[in-house]
């Protein structure tokens, strides 16, 4: 017995992270009703200084990947997007405390479901239980609900949450029947078990259709979380409606999750040692499959950006179109073009994150996100306004920038992979990309402003984010190899 309590208590301090983080998401909501909602700047403070803690934490885990609980993996893959699930968490809540459209008090809820949605996130990418997966999947999804509505009285964000809500219990359910389709082919819920299974060997062996219909459908619940065509009709309406930090968490912890999810989904099943030959051959027909939801994706994207007057609409189809360069990565099925997919959203992160942080402060500034409204801001606001240029950049995928890197990446693992085609989709919409993205530095830089009243007074530290964020994305450019090793040692989830 002694043996046996000694070893379930290494395999809770193997997820102490997850345990520290469910801790301090307790913590906040006691201390919020404690305090009775009035004082919001102390639990922004403990929710940063306990995701500084989990991130302490996450940086010491080393060694070989170890299944904690029979259901938990410990690796270097879940550790990536943990970590860039923490550091995406610390800057939206710096976010929130900047956000001029946000009062600091009755705001307990929002830190403790942030960290909540980020816990989620921790166990969504870090196992290879599809129950576990689905588990993690809700718990960020119902979290993310509740955020976007959080501004009840305004109609755009109730109007977000519940269009949230409805597409997302629609993919729910798709995505629960598939999973329910490959756990009555295989009898197991565990992916790797379901990689080696005779049982699925068998099925695509005599007729493929149900495994088919079974991935499709799971593959569909990946799609929705990572605003994928044809499931991406939420995301323009959710962005535009939700609080600015909430946005951006969608747009990058949560985007972030739904890809660490898929890619583990895809690797476990199709491509770690010991996989059958056939399951890794069928492994080649579901690429070709995220090739064509890729280009659809980046292509309806960058279209629908162009007409768009609202920043945060603008960015939720860049947004969109953005998953579908990541998933060339996911497409070529190599290891290779897994490392180029998340060192593609180490770079996200960067430029999405700067780039909402300028659309918060200009926010602040004019009281709206119309892209005309940023007329002549340029010589009032010179630092925001080049780190903005620089960022957008960025984001088209122009030197010098990690954004240009990044997507060098993709087309030589694209082209690699026999995906020549989807490179050269992707080459030209990039080009369509620079039309809307210098759209907002024109505003900026040469078009008059009507308002001729001198610039307002510029947080310092929330400027230093800024600048920060867009030197990232500059310097990871000139020293792309710390992100590019992380990514390459990150793929350990691959060796089963």
């Amino acid at each position: 017995m002694y043996l046996a309590a000694n070893s379930y208590s290494a395999q809770l301090a193997a997820i102490a992270p997850e345990l520290v983080l469910l801790g301090v998401a307790l913590l906040v909501l006691i201390t919020d009703v404690w305090t009775k909602g009035k004082d919001g700047k102390l639990l922004a403070n403990l929710s940063l200084a306990g995701l500084v803690l989990v991130g302490a934490l996450l940086y010491k885990q080393t060694g070989a990947p170890e299944t904690v609980l029979n259901m938990v993996q410990i690796d270097q893959f879940g550790r990536f997007f943990k970590l860039f699930t923490c550091a995406s968490l610390i800057v939206v809540i710096i976010f929130v405390l900047n956000d001029r459209q946000q009062r600091l008090d009755d705001v307990g809820e929002y830190f403790f479901l942030l960290l909540s949605a980020g816990l989620g996130v921790f166990f969504m990418v870090s196992t290879t239980s599809l129950l576990l997966m689905m588990l993690g999947l809700e718990l960020l999804s119902l979290c993310s609900y509740a955020l976007a509505g959080f501004h009840k009285g305004n109609r755009s964000s109730a109007e977000a949450s519940m269009k949230y809500v409805v597409f997302g219990g629609l993919s729910a359910g798709i995505m629960l029947y598939g999973i329910s389709l490959l756990y009555g082919l295989t009898g197991t819920l565990d992916m790797i078990e379901m990689g080696r299974s005779e049982a699925l060997a068998a099925q695509l062996s005599s007729s493929p259709v149900p495994v088919a219909v079974a991935v499709v459908l799971i593959i569909a619940g990946f799609a929705y979380k990572i605003s994928a065509v044809p499931f991406h009709f939420w995301t323009p309406d959710v962005y535009e409606g939700a609080p600015t930090p909430v946005t951006t968490f969608l747009a990058v912890a949560s985007k972030a999750a739904g890809f660490g999810a898929l890619l583990r989904f895809l690797g476990a099943i199709f491509m770690t040692e010991g996989v059958h030959e056939v399951i890794a051959e069928y492994g080649k027909s579901i690429g070709g499959l995220l090739a064509l939801i890729a280009a659809v994706t980046m292509t309806i994207g960058n279209l629908s950006a162009l007409k768009q007057s609202s920043l945060k609409r603008m960015l939720a189809y860049s947004s969109i179109a953005h998953a579908g360069y990541v998933l060339i990565g996911a497409a070529a099925m190599t290891a290779a073009g897994f490392e180029a997919a998340m060192y593609y959203l180490a770079a996200y992160y960067f430029m999405n994150l700067g780039a909402f942080a300028v659309v918060l402060f200009f926010e602040g500034v004019t009281g709206s996100d119309k892209i005309e409204n940023l007329r002549g801001m340029g010589p009032k606001y010179p630092l925001i306004s080049i780190a903005m240029v620089a960022l957008l950049v960025s984001l088209t995928g122009l030197p010098p920038t990690v954004g240009f890197y990044g997507k060098y990446l993709l087309f030589v693992e694209g082209v690699n992979a026999e995906l020549i085609w989807l490179v050269m989709v992707a080459a030209l919409n990039s080009v369509i990309s620079l039309f809307y993205y210098f759209r907002i530095a024109k505003a900026l830089f040469f078009e008059p402003g009507e308002d001729e009243s001198p610039a307002a007074l510029c947080n310092s530290a929330f400027t230093g984010l800024i600048l920060l964020l867009s030197a990232g994305s500059i310097y990871f450019f000139i020293h792309p190899e710390m992100i590019q090793s992380w990514a390459s040692a990150s793929l350990d989830m691959l060796g089963g």
